[in-house]
Order: C-alpha cells, then sequence, then structure tokens
C-alpha cells in the first residue's frame, strides 16, 4: 500500500501560554514545496525562530535575501571557509557544554535533581563554594554573579509572559544552540559547502539533541529565548527581540510548532 504524510491534529496551546499571543508580532511563512510533516520537517521547525524574525519559509534551505556566493562570504566572516570549517561549526553549535552560561545553568539543574527548592541565594552560594574549592578566580566569581542575576531575570520574564508555567525554570540554552545549528544547516546547503545527505544528517543531529534535552515546544521556546537574552550584552533588551518571534510559533494556528509533535524519536506522520 502506497504511504503518504498526513498532517496531525493541530496541537493545543497549553494552559500557560493562552495569552502568549499578546507578544506574537509576525506571520509564519511556508514553502508549499518543503518538507512539512516529515522527520526532517521536525528538525527544520527547531529552527523556525529566526526564519520568522527573517520572514522566511520555515521549511526551506534557501535564503530569499542571499545568494550562494553571498552565504559563503558570510560564513568566511564567521571563520567557515570549506566543507570541514561547516561540519565543525555545527559540531559546535550542538555542543551542550560550551561556555559559562550552560556551567552555571546545569548547576543549578543539578541542585534541582534532589528536589531541593533552588532559590536564587542557595545556588549563588553553592556555586561560590564550589568555585572557591576548585580555586577559581575573582573574574569567575565576577562572572557567575552576572549570569546568574541575568537568569533570575529572565526566569521572571519567562514566567510573565506564560512561556513557561509558574515554578518551572529554564535548565539550559541548548534550545538556542540547536536553533542555530539549524541556520549552519541551511547556510551549509545553500552555500555548497554540504551536500544533502550531509545537510540531512545535520537536520536529523539537532533533532535527536533537542528529543533527549526538551518534551514540548514550550521548554524549548524557553531556552530558544534564554539563550538569546543571556548571550546579549544587555539580557532584557534580548528576550524582548526573540520573545515576539516564538510567541507567533508557539500560538499561530499555520506555525509548525502547533502542527507537528516535538521530537521523539519516532516517526508520527507517516501512517498507512
Amino acid at each position: 500500500m502506497e504511504r503518504r504524510h498526513v498532517a496531525p491534529a493541530q496541537i493545543a496551546l497549553p494552559g500557560s501560554a493562552q495569552h502568549l499571543g499578546a507578544y506574537a508580532s509576525s506571520t509564519v511563512v511556508v514553502d508549499p514545496d518543503g518538507p512539512l510533516y516529515d522527520e526532517v520537517a521536525q528538525a527544520l521547525a527547531l529552527g523556525a525562530a529566526a526564519r520568522v524574525e527573517r520572514q522566511q519559509a520555515w521549511n526551506a534551505l534557501t535564503f530569499d535575501d542571499a545568494t550562494p556566493y553571498s552565504a559563503r562570504v558570510f560564513l568566511a566572516r564567521q571563520g567557515v571557509n570549506c566543507t570541514g570549517d561547516w561540519a565543525a561549526a555545527v559540531g559546535d553549535a550542538l555542543n551542550p557544554d560550551a561556555g559559562d552560561i550552560d556551567l552555571v545553568l546545569g548547576f543549578r539543574a543539578e541542585m534541582m535533581r534532589s528536589g531541593e527548592t533552588v532559590t536564587v541565594g542557595l545556588w549563588r552560594d553553592a556555586m561560590h563554594r564550589w568555585l572557591a574549592e576548585d580555586g577559581q578566580t575573582p573574574e569567575a566569581h565576577d562572572a557567575v554573579d552576572r549570569i546568574i542575576g541575568a537568569v533570575a531575570d529572565i526566569d521572571e520574564a519567562i514566567t510573565e509572559t506564560g512561556l513557561l508555567a509558574p515554578g518551572i525554570k529554564v535548565r539550559d540554552i541548548v534550545g538556542h544552540r540547536i536553533s542555530w545549528a539549524v541556520t549552519v544547516a541551511r547556510w551549509g546547503a545553500y552555500s555548497g559547502y554540504g551536500d544533502y545527505a550531509a545537510v540531512r544528517q545535520t537536520l536529523l543531529a539537532a533533532r535527536d539533541v533537542a528529543a533527549g534535552h526538551f518534551v514540548d515546544w514550550n521548554e524549548f521556546a524557553a531556552s530558544v529565548v534564554a539563550g538569546a537574552a543571556l548571550n546579549d550584552d544587555d539580557p532584557r533588551a534580548g528576550f524582548d527581540a526573540a520573545l515576539p518571534h516564538v510567541a507567533t510559533l508557539l500560538t499561530a494556528p499555520d506555525s509548525p510548532w502547533r502542527n507537528l509533535e516535538f521530537p521523539t524519536g519516532t516517526d508520527f506522520a507517516l501512517r498507512p
């Protein structure tokens, strides 16, 4: 019997996200000839926030405002000048332990796994003790204070906007890295540094990482926004800039985040 792709039922908004539509400020563009419901579509959807920001189709590998040549020029500015550089950039993007922000958030996540209520004060004190035992410099202590302060502000903003339910905290910024990895995959395809097989494997690797870190689109979206905010010199400005794109994707009826189940490692879209 011939198998075909069937659109799943539209995913309902969780209660905590019901008023996110107030923050949406764009539309979702789709390429009717691109993947819509398979695992590649699922992977491309992980990078949809950047596409909504640029008003380009979330399920396309092309760029409406660039040429393959300009794509190579852009990548050269990022230190990517060949296929090997592109593959390395993808690996860096999918590295969940790539910096100080990951370390500080990971420390809190480990504390929360013990079941205790982790306040900002407890978190800060525990981190400073750990840094002291490890012989870290005063600069490291200052960096931890800055990151924890920024995370506390972003936690509050995430709760206020309904990205996560009250009491749920962002555990990492892996979502932000995954979103960037999908963008890097697109640049690889468009520039010619990545052939179809390599780009497809890159996209599916990003999908697998997402499946191992998040349970739904809301949790992923919060990580995307948190990463954008915490990597900005002004975290609140970074949050405010990223929020409309994920709010659009979480609430628009034609969004892939409302029509595709979050990656779980199973093929939900192929049915007899």
